[in-house]
């Protein structure tokens, strides 16, 4: 509390003493009314005028799925149709297919933000990353994402769908098809959801007894390194799109080396990967759009918490397997969601 105080250079008296306290009480007292007052005044106006409720006016998507990956794709027909079925079939959406590297994803957010899109919608965590480096006012939803704290992807316009699956889990199914002692990963160095993947694998490797080849891919020519950088026991592909991208032609030299595969991401049903763990597309697809919705409605996107999904699938494609000369036990056969014969 701000009072004034008096002061003289003459002796006080008694009364003198007791003046100058009842002046200076009074003070205080015209101070602590004046304070309520202006708090009364502002609780009325709070009350009748109200901050704005978060609102989007122009409903237009903009959506970035890095190049042509079958989970991807996945997502984002799941994502539409759920729009579709709540309404919201008639929105534009403008999808941006980067090629995977820092400047495509940038220059797909920069193209979605230039036409003033509602919402961004990413699949991946490259896609993620570079739509948040580009814009801190359009709200943003990820899907696919690995795990998001340990990337970085966080905001106050920022939610979405966790991707996470037990790497430790699909490391154990591919150790019983065959005997590893080095195991290859591929990833790509500039993206840290697949980097941070391989940590995790070369922690989980020293307790599981085995070492890793890293092997990184960036362009499509990489995975020559697979058959130069030394002999792996099998191979792993992180949720790389660059990786992703080009996992026809590394199946191609898996099945000539006789190499066993595993992979985090759900292919298409005659994909060649022996033993899948991932988070079901289509899920991740209709929680991200069930996100959108609640944002075009008007809920605050830091209000809306990122979700897991619950639906985790293991896939196991027993004909590829048995084509290159290992066997699977029935034991681990009985745990699969699907297998592939």
């Amino acid at each position: 509390m701000i009072y004034w105080k008096l002061h003289n250079n003459y002796p006080q008296t008694a009364e003198g003493k007791i003046e100058n306290r009842d002046t200076k009480l009074r003070i205080q007292d015209k101070g602590i009314r004046y304070f309520l007052f202006l708090f009364f005044a502002f609780s009325i106006f709070t009350l009748f005028f109200p901050p704005p409720a978060y609102s989007i006016e122009k409903k237009t998507i903009g959506v970035i799925m890095t190049g042509d990956i079958p989970y991807y794709a996945k997502m984002h027909k799941a994502f539409s149709a759920r729009l579709s079925r709540e309404g919201y079939g008639d929105m534009e959406i403008l999808l941006q297919k980067p090629y995977p590297d820092q400047i495509s994803w940038s220059n797909a957010a920069r193209k979605l933000i230039a036409v003033d899109v509602s919402i961004i919608v990413t699949y991946g965590a490259a896609a993620a990353l570079a739509a948040i480096r580009e814009t801190s006012n359009i709200p943003i939803v990820y899907a696919g994402v690995h795990n998001p704290a340990a990337v970085g992807i966080a905001g106050k316009n920022t939610t979405g769908a966790v991707s996470k699956a037990p790497t430790s889990s699909l490391l154990r199914y591919l150790k019983s098809v065959t005997n590893i002692s080095i195991l290859g990963v591929l990833y790509s160095e500039i993206e840290k959801d697949s980097v941070k993947q391989v940590d995790e694998i070369e922690d989980i490797s020293r307790d599981m007894g085995f070492k890793i080849l890293k092997i990184n891919i960036r362009r499509p020519e990489d995975i020559r390194k697979i058959k130069g950088s030394g002999k792996p026991d099998a191979l792993f592909l992180t949720c790389s799109a660059s990786v992703n991208m080009a996992v026809d032609a590394i199946l191609d030299i898996a099945r000539t080396e006789k190499l066993p595969t595993a992979s985090m991401l759900k292919g298409e049903n005659n994909s060649g990967i022996i033993i899948t763990l991932s988070a079901n597309p289509e899920e991740q697809g209709e929680m991200a759009a069930d996100k959108v919705i609640k944002i075009l409605k008007g809920t605050h996107p830091v209000t809306i918490s990122p979700t897991g999904g619950k639906n985790i699938e293991l896939i196991f494609n027993l004909k590829e397997n048995m084509s290159l000369g290992f066997k699977l036990p029935m034991d681990l056969v009985t745990e699969a969601t699907k297998i592939i014969q």
